[in-house]
Order: C-alpha cells, then structure tokens, then sequence
C-alpha cells in the first residue's frame, strides 16, 4: 500500500473529519482478486472523499483506476481489463441498509474500522466483467470464430421438417 494511505480505515471519523485520500493499493494485498488473475502485479489509484450527505447519512464517493491481467474466456491467455469507476457508498450498520436511498450503494459495516485493501478489492469485484475477452481480432481464438461456417443449418431445422410433415 501507497505510505500515504491509512491500512485501516474508520468511515465514520474520517467523514466527520472531511478527510480526502488519494493513493495507490496494490493488486497483491487482495487475495479473493488475485485468485481471478492471470498476473497480480500492479496498483490501483484511488481518490476517495469522506463526508456526510444531506440526510447525515456517511458517504465515501470518489474513484479507483487500475488495470488488470485477467483470463481470456476465447483462448485462455491473459487479456488486460481497464477499469475506471466511481464510487459512491453509503454506510450503514446491520440492519438499516434498507434506509438507504437508493442512488447510494450501500456498504454494512460489522464494527468501525475497516482494511481499506478490503474495501477496494469489493468495489472492483462488483465491477469485473463476467467473461472477459480480447477483441475478436486480437485473440488467438478469434480466427477460429471468424472462419467459422455461419451458413450451418439451424438447431431446430428437425422441428420444421415436424412442422411441415
């Protein structure tokens, strides 16, 4: 983690204190990501604001940019995932996360103080893509689909023959 970045996090202190945190956390500290990728080498930047909407309810809003070496899901080589999203979460305790309004996302907290490493690796996990790929023309399984007979009769072409019989 960047040395300017706190390990430990306290939302609520930091956003009655306005705190603003920008930095870099590094893919190795998230072991549940690291299982997803092909390399966990490299960072991720972050710009976090701290503070409190006008309902008194404590947001963290901001934004993380990294990018990641996942697995192809054509070819099975590693492909790089940009990713470039905003945050904008709500704190609540167990219990109260349908008080929430609903242009927040909401994040339970068991106690106050969380491992900030925990709480970027959760907002990229919401945000990996479900099959990531290469472009078509990049991949090495893509010529495969590009040559690939498009004319093949359809699965259901037993069903017509029913039909008109």
């Amino acid at each position: 983690m960047s040395s300017d970045l706190p390990q430990y996090i306290t939302p609520e202190r930091l956003a009655i204190e306005g705190v603003h945190l920008e930095g870099e956390v590094g893919l190795n500290e998230m072991a549940r990501l690291a299982k997803l990728l092909a390399d966990n080498r490299g960072m991720v930047n972050l710009k976090l604001v701290f503070g409190r909407n006008e309902n008194g309810l404590t947001c963290i809003t901001g934004s993380y940019e990294t990018e990641l070496q996942l697995t192809c899901q054509r070819c099975l080589e590693p492909v790089t995932v940009k990713l470039a999203e905003t945050i904008n979460v709500g704190i609540t305790f167990a219990g109260s996360a349908n008080k929430l309004p609903a242009s927040v996302e909401p994040l339970v907290l068991m106690q106050d103080t969380i491992l900030l490493a925990d709480f970027i690796e959760e907002e990229i996990l919401l945000d990996l893509p479900l099959s990531p790929m290469h472009d078509l023309q990049e991949c090495a399984a893509g010529e495969q689909f590009m040559q690939r007979d498009n004319t093949a009769s359809s699965p259901f072409h037993v069903l017509e023959k029913l039909k008109s019989g």
